[in-house]
Protein backbone atom coordinates (compact mmCIF):
# COMPACT_ATOMS: atom_id res chain seq x y z
CA UNK A 1 0.00 0.00 0.00
CA UNK A 2 1.00 3.19 -1.03
CA UNK A 3 0.31 6.29 1.49
CA UNK A 4 -1.86 9.01 0.06
CA UNK A 5 -0.20 11.36 2.34
CA UNK A 6 3.16 10.61 1.34
CA UNK A 7 2.25 11.77 -2.27
CA UNK A 8 0.15 14.91 -1.26
CA UNK A 9 2.02 16.25 1.79
CA UNK A 10 5.32 14.27 2.26
CA UNK A 11 4.27 13.25 5.72
CA UNK A 12 1.59 10.93 7.65
CA UNK A 13 0.25 11.52 10.54
CA UNK A 14 0.10 7.88 12.71
CA UNK A 15 -3.47 6.61 12.82
CA UNK A 16 -5.05 3.86 13.76
CA UNK A 17 -9.27 2.27 14.02
CA UNK A 18 -11.54 -0.62 14.27
CA UNK A 19 -15.04 -0.90 12.27
CA UNK A 20 -17.84 -3.10 13.23
CA UNK A 21 -20.91 -3.65 11.75
CA UNK A 22 -22.82 -2.18 14.64
CA UNK A 23 -22.47 1.70 15.65
CA UNK A 24 -20.08 2.68 18.04
CA UNK A 25 -21.80 6.19 17.87
CA UNK A 26 -24.52 4.52 17.88
CA UNK A 27 -27.59 5.25 15.33
CA UNK A 28 -30.23 3.33 13.41
CA UNK A 29 -28.11 4.01 10.13
CA UNK A 30 -24.49 3.76 10.12
CA UNK A 31 -22.11 3.82 7.27
CA UNK A 32 -18.35 2.70 7.46
CA UNK A 33 -14.96 2.96 6.33
CA UNK A 34 -11.74 0.73 7.62
CA UNK A 35 -10.30 -2.15 8.63
CA UNK A 36 -11.45 -5.64 10.62
CA UNK A 37 -9.36 -8.15 12.03
CA UNK A 38 -11.83 -11.39 13.08
CA UNK A 39 -9.52 -13.07 15.78
CA UNK A 40 -10.45 -14.26 19.47
CA UNK A 41 -9.07 -10.84 21.15
CA UNK A 42 -8.77 -8.87 24.41
CA UNK A 43 -8.44 -6.09 22.62
CA UNK A 44 -7.77 -3.43 20.08
CA UNK A 45 -5.54 -0.39 19.67
CA UNK A 46 -3.75 2.25 16.89
CA UNK A 47 -3.18 5.69 16.42
CA UNK A 48 -6.22 7.74 15.03
CA UNK A 49 -5.56 11.14 12.96
CA UNK A 50 -8.03 14.06 14.18
CA UNK A 51 -9.60 15.86 11.74
CA UNK A 52 -13.16 18.22 11.70
CA UNK A 53 -15.46 16.77 9.47
CA UNK A 54 -18.66 18.26 7.93
CA UNK A 55 -21.76 16.46 10.21
CA UNK A 56 -25.52 16.64 9.80
CA UNK A 57 -25.72 13.41 12.30
CA UNK A 58 -22.67 12.41 13.38
CA UNK A 59 -19.25 11.35 12.52
CA UNK A 60 -16.62 8.84 14.44
CA UNK A 61 -13.55 7.53 13.98
CA UNK A 62 -12.62 4.54 16.59
CA UNK A 63 -10.91 1.39 17.56
CA UNK A 64 -13.24 -1.74 19.00
CA UNK A 65 -12.86 -4.92 19.65
CA UNK A 66 -16.79 -6.76 19.12
CA UNK A 67 -18.45 -9.94 19.04
CA UNK A 68 -19.62 -11.06 15.46
CA UNK A 69 -23.20 -12.15 16.10
CA UNK A 70 -23.51 -8.05 17.26
CA UNK A 71 -24.26 -9.04 20.81
CA UNK A 72 -21.81 -6.54 22.58
CA UNK A 73 -18.83 -4.30 22.05
CA UNK A 74 -16.53 -1.89 23.59
CA UNK A 75 -15.05 1.46 22.04
CA UNK A 76 -13.41 4.27 21.99
CA UNK A 77 -12.07 7.17 19.83
CA UNK A 78 -13.19 10.73 18.30
CA UNK A 79 -16.40 11.78 17.46
CA UNK A 80 -18.42 14.80 16.55
CA UNK A 81 -22.29 15.29 16.50
CA UNK A 82 -24.14 18.13 14.96
CA UNK A 83 -24.27 20.77 16.62
CA UNK A 84 -20.32 20.49 17.92
CA UNK A 85 -18.07 22.96 17.16
CA UNK A 86 -14.86 20.07 17.20
CA UNK A 87 -14.80 16.35 17.95
CA UNK A 88 -14.84 15.40 21.25
CA UNK A 89 -13.20 11.75 23.00
CA UNK A 90 -15.83 9.41 23.41
CA UNK A 91 -15.64 5.80 24.99
CA UNK A 92 -18.67 3.17 24.74
CA UNK A 93 -19.85 -0.08 25.42
CA UNK A 94 -23.12 -2.33 24.49
CA UNK A 95 -24.62 -5.52 26.01
CA UNK A 96 -27.60 -6.20 24.02
CA UNK A 97 -29.25 -8.94 25.64
CA UNK A 98 -29.33 -6.64 29.00
CA UNK A 99 -29.84 -3.95 26.68
CA UNK A 100 -27.06 -2.40 28.26
CA UNK A 101 -25.67 0.79 26.35
CA UNK A 102 -23.37 3.21 27.84
CA UNK A 103 -21.65 6.26 25.93
CA UNK A 104 -19.77 9.34 27.01
CA UNK A 105 -18.65 12.29 25.08
CA UNK A 106 -18.07 14.58 27.93
CA UNK A 107 -14.28 14.72 28.96
CA UNK A 108 -12.77 16.43 26.44
CA UNK A 109 -12.69 17.99 22.87
CA UNK A 110 -10.06 16.23 21.00
CA UNK A 111 -7.74 19.08 20.54
CA UNK A 112 -4.57 17.12 18.99
CA UNK A 113 -3.37 16.05 15.37
CA UNK A 114 -3.67 12.71 16.49
CA UNK A 115 -4.57 10.00 19.23
CA UNK A 116 -3.67 7.11 20.70
CA UNK A 117 -6.59 5.07 20.89
CA UNK A 118 -6.88 1.55 22.86
CA UNK A 119 -9.51 -0.70 24.31
CA UNK A 120 -9.01 -3.34 26.19
CA UNK A 121 -9.20 -6.34 29.18
CA UNK A 122 -7.53 -7.99 31.58
CA UNK A 123 -9.52 -11.20 33.30
CA UNK A 124 -11.92 -8.94 35.19
CA UNK A 125 -12.04 -5.42 33.77
CA UNK A 126 -12.49 -3.49 30.32
CA UNK A 127 -10.63 -0.34 29.95
CA UNK A 128 -10.81 2.41 27.83
CA UNK A 129 -7.20 4.32 27.30
CA UNK A 130 -6.22 7.29 25.34
CA UNK A 131 -2.54 7.91 25.05
CA UNK A 132 -1.97 5.92 28.13
CA UNK A 133 -4.36 7.66 30.39
CA UNK A 134 -7.28 5.37 31.46
CA UNK A 135 -10.82 7.17 30.57
CA UNK A 136 -12.59 4.59 31.75
CA UNK A 137 -13.66 0.82 33.30
CA UNK A 138 -16.44 -1.75 32.88
CA UNK A 139 -16.98 -4.98 34.58
CA UNK A 140 -16.62 -7.50 32.53
CA UNK A 141 -19.42 -9.16 33.90
CA UNK A 142 -21.54 -6.38 32.79
CA UNK A 143 -20.40 -7.08 29.64
CA UNK A 144 -19.60 -11.16 28.79
CA UNK A 145 -19.75 -11.33 24.75
CA UNK A 146 -17.67 -13.14 23.17
CA UNK A 147 -14.60 -10.84 21.78
CA UNK A 148 -14.24 -12.01 18.52
CA UNK A 149 -13.42 -9.08 16.43
CA UNK A 150 -10.92 -6.31 16.48
CA UNK A 151 -12.15 -3.32 14.64
CA UNK A 152 -10.86 -0.20 13.03
CA UNK A 153 -13.16 2.34 11.30
CA UNK A 154 -14.52 5.68 10.39
CA UNK A 155 -18.32 6.26 10.80
CA UNK A 156 -20.95 8.17 9.25
CA UNK A 157 -25.23 7.82 9.64
CA UNK A 158 -26.14 10.35 7.40
CA UNK A 159 -25.06 10.19 3.56
CA UNK A 160 -25.07 14.33 3.68
CA UNK A 161 -22.16 14.07 6.38
CA UNK A 162 -18.75 13.79 5.38
CA UNK A 163 -17.31 10.82 6.16
CA UNK A 164 -13.60 11.31 8.00
CA UNK A 165 -11.05 12.58 5.64
CA UNK A 166 -10.96 14.02 2.47
CA UNK A 167 -9.28 14.02 -0.99
CA UNK A 168 -6.06 15.94 -0.04
CA UNK A 169 -6.06 15.00 3.14
CA UNK A 170 -7.46 11.43 4.15
CA UNK A 171 -8.04 10.83 7.48
CA UNK A 172 -4.81 7.96 8.90
CA UNK A 173 -5.02 4.62 10.69
CA UNK A 174 -1.84 3.59 12.01
CA UNK A 175 -0.21 0.65 14.04
CA UNK A 176 -3.57 -1.44 14.22
CA UNK A 177 -2.99 -4.04 17.13
CA UNK A 178 -5.04 -6.46 18.96
CA UNK A 179 -4.64 -7.70 22.39
CA UNK A 180 -4.36 -11.70 22.39
CA UNK A 181 -5.95 -14.26 24.33
CA UNK A 182 -2.42 -14.36 26.46
CA UNK A 183 -2.68 -10.71 27.04
CA UNK A 184 0.17 -9.26 24.35
CA UNK A 185 -0.38 -6.76 22.15
CA UNK A 186 0.68 -7.70 18.34
CA UNK A 187 0.25 -6.14 15.09
CA UNK A 188 -2.75 -6.64 13.41
CA UNK A 189 -3.18 -6.54 9.81
CA UNK A 190 -7.13 -5.61 8.58
CA UNK A 191 -9.28 -6.69 6.16
CA UNK A 192 -11.66 -4.19 3.98
CA UNK A 193 -14.96 -6.14 4.26
CA UNK A 194 -16.66 -4.13 1.40
CA UNK A 195 -15.98 -3.79 -1.93
CA UNK A 196 -11.71 -3.15 -2.40
CA UNK A 197 -11.06 0.59 -2.61
CA UNK A 198 -14.31 2.05 -0.91
CA UNK A 199 -16.04 1.58 2.86
CA UNK A 200 -20.31 0.68 3.18
CA UNK A 201 -20.81 3.47 0.14
CA UNK A 202 -18.94 3.94 -2.96
CA UNK A 203 -18.02 7.69 -1.56
CA UNK A 204 -16.25 6.11 1.23
CA UNK A 205 -12.65 5.94 0.21
CA UNK A 206 -9.52 3.62 1.37
CA UNK A 207 -6.26 2.32 0.33
CA UNK A 208 -6.25 -0.73 2.15
CA UNK A 209 -4.47 -3.75 1.45
CA UNK A 210 -5.05 -7.25 3.01
CA UNK A 211 -2.73 -7.13 6.13
CA UNK A 212 -2.38 -3.64 6.18
CA UNK A 213 -1.55 -2.33 10.09
CA UNK A 214 -1.64 1.25 8.41
CA UNK A 215 -4.05 2.56 5.58
CA UNK A 216 -6.17 5.78 4.86
CA UNK A 217 -9.52 7.00 4.54
CA UNK A 218 -11.22 9.50 2.77
CA UNK A 219 -14.77 11.29 1.65
CA UNK A 220 -13.98 11.11 -2.26
CA UNK A 221 -16.75 14.76 -2.09
CA UNK A 222 -14.32 16.41 -0.34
Amino acid sequence: MILRKYKIAMSVIVTFMLIFSTSAYAFATSYFDGGKKVVSNNGAAATIEVQNPYVTVDVSAWVMTASSDGSGWASVGWGKRSGQSNPQQFYEYVYTPTNLWVQRDDFGAATNSSYNYKVGCDSTTMYFIIDGVTKATVSLTSIPYSRSEAQFFGETHSTAEQSPGSVSNPVTFSVAQYKTTSNSWVSCGVTNPYTAGQGSLTTQKNNIDTGDTTWEIWDSRY
